[in-house]
Parts: C-alpha cells; structure tokens; sequence
C-alpha cells in the first residue's frame, strides 16, 4: 500500500460564493487516512502515526465496503465523535469508543492511484465504495452557496466550512489554494494576569482570564476584590513588536498573583508564571472553549491598552 500525506488547506478570512466550489463542513476531530487491504484497515494520522490503538472500532469498517471486485484503497477524512447531531472534539476525546469515520475523499482505488482525478469525480466514486452507518458516513457537499452553508456552520456554533475547487487535483503533502478552510471564530476581551517567558524571549505566552460577571465592566477597583477565571495561556499572535511593548508594561513581575483567580495551573505552570497587575486587557480570538473551561486554538487579535 503507497505511503500518503494528506493535502492541506490554505486559511481564508471570509466565506464566498462560487460556481466551481464545492463547500463541506469542517469537521472537528483527528484528521485520518484510511487504507483497507484485503480485511486489513489502517488509521494514520496527519502525521503517519497509526491511530488503530486508539480507535479500535473503526477497524470493522472493512466490513462496510460493498464494492465489487475490491482489493484495496486509501480514503481521506476525519475521525469524529456527535454529540446533540454535532462533531464535538471533547467528547471523542473522553468516549473514544464512539467514534465515527467521515469520509470526503478516495486517492487510492484497486492499485490505482486517484491523484489526477478530479475531485468532483473523486467524491462520486468514493460515494459508491461503502455502505454508509454508523461507523463511517460520508461529507456531504454543498455546492456554490458557500456564505449560506458558512451561516448555516455558525447557527449550529460549528468549527467553519472547507472550500474545494470542483476540479481540483490531489497534490500530497501540499497546501494549496484549491483547498481553503473558513473557521467560526469567537471573540472575547479578557484580562492578562501573567506571562510566561520562552527561552529566547521575554514573553512566551500571556496567561488570560475572564472576569465572572459582568463582562463589560472594567473599573480597576472593582478587579481588586473580585476573582477572575483563568482561561488558559495565549502566544500565536504575539509578535516582537507587541511583545517588547509588553514586556515594557508590565514592568517588574509581582511576588504573587494580584487579584484572586479560579482554575488551576499545573505545578510547571506555577513555577514559571510572572504574575503581573490586570491593568489592561486584550482581545482573543479562539474557536471554542473546552470542558475544562479552556480556549481552544487562541489568537491574540489585539492589546487594549
């Protein structure tokens, strides 16, 4: 069986409209390739690594394969769990045994190597390949509507959408633009109540927090006698510039935290932290937040000085 990296997607700001665009859904799990050789199935992950272990189950779907004549293939899609009809990453994490396979594209078919084919034609044949349960389903696409389909994505508080070119081929490996992912980001101004150091710069990451009640209020007075709620550490979008300014501001790190936090840190976590004064906020863009009371995938937007 060939040895496939899955092709990758380019991050587009906004959704779009477009007759040669095929829009999905972007589902919110481990990305999978899926060989099947004979009554043999493999899942490996982005990175090559063999997810069977962890998904045991999804070892019966060489059971779901109805086509005739079959010998072997190589499926592209993603690793899922529902919950409340919606992919929720949390619980596929805490249940794995409920795991679901989506697929939403076939490379390989019967010692055939699919690369050059189009994607639209790609999809018909991968639709045909298997009895469609409870173990692996197949993305449905919605074509040229892709704002319409993106609204829909944010009605159900989804991840966001993928974008395909109709007649795109399959590069391996490649990001490309015929492949664009539009995410469902949030947006929150929270407090910075730390910072973390990296080696080779001064902040690594800001610890951020969010005030319990009343979100919109930001008397300084007020943050002294109140707890906050830690929401976890943020570094992408801090760059150098944003960090020296940073660094100037917070001036000397206090002994200990100055307001009072709910949450936990890990013990590496509270022997690396830099408490610092909340005198400011900043503005995080995160796509969801975890069981935990974490944000997930966090970007800083901007510093509200």
């Amino acid at each position: 069986m060939p040895d496939i990296q899955p092709m990758l997607a380019q991050t587009w700001p906004t959704a779009f409209n477009g007759k040669d665009w095929l829009f999905e859904l972007k589902w919110d799990g481990y990305r999978c390739l899926l060989y099947i050789a004979g009554s043999q199935v493999l899942l490996r992950s982005r990175n090559g690594k063999s997810l069977n272990h962890k998904f045991p189950r999804l070892e019966s779907i060489v059971k779901c394969v109805k086509a005739r004549n079959f010998r072997n293939l190589v499926a592209d899609g993603e690793i899922v769990a529902f919950k409340e009809g919606r992919p929720d990453f949390a619980c596929l994490r805490a249940n794995p045994d409920s795991a679901v396979y989506v697929a939403f594209d076939l490379l390989f078919f019967n010692d055939e190597f699919l690369f050059n084919v189009p994607l639209i034609n790609r999809r018909e044949k991968l639709s045909q390949v298997f009895g469609w349960n409870e173990l692996i389903c197949f993305s449905e696409a919605q074509a040229e509507m892709g704002e319409s389909f993106f609204e829909f994505a944010k009605q159900w508080d989804l991840e966001g959408i993928m974008a395909k070119r109709k007649h795109s081929l399959y590069f391996p490996g490649k990001r490309t633009r015929d492949w664009l992912k539009i995410k469902n980001y949030k947006e929150d101004d929270l407090w910075v109540v730390g910072y973390f150091p990296s080696p080779g710069r001064e902040i690594g990451s800001l610890l951020v927090a969010k005030e319990p009640v009343d979100p919109g209020y930001r008397s300084q007075d007020s943050l002294d006698r109140r707890k906050l709620v830690l929401m976890g550490r943020v570094s992408s979008g801090l760059d150098e510039k944003t960090e020296k300014a940073l660094a100037a501001a917070f001036g000397t790190p206090a002994v200990g935290n100055m307001v009072e936090v709910e949450g936990k840190l890990s013990k590496d976590e509270l022997r690396k932290v830099r408490w610092i004064q909340p005198f400011f906020g900043v503005k995080v863009q995160y796509t969801e937040i975890t069981p935990e009371g974490r944000l997930r995938h966090p970007v800083l937007r901007e510093v509200l000085w």
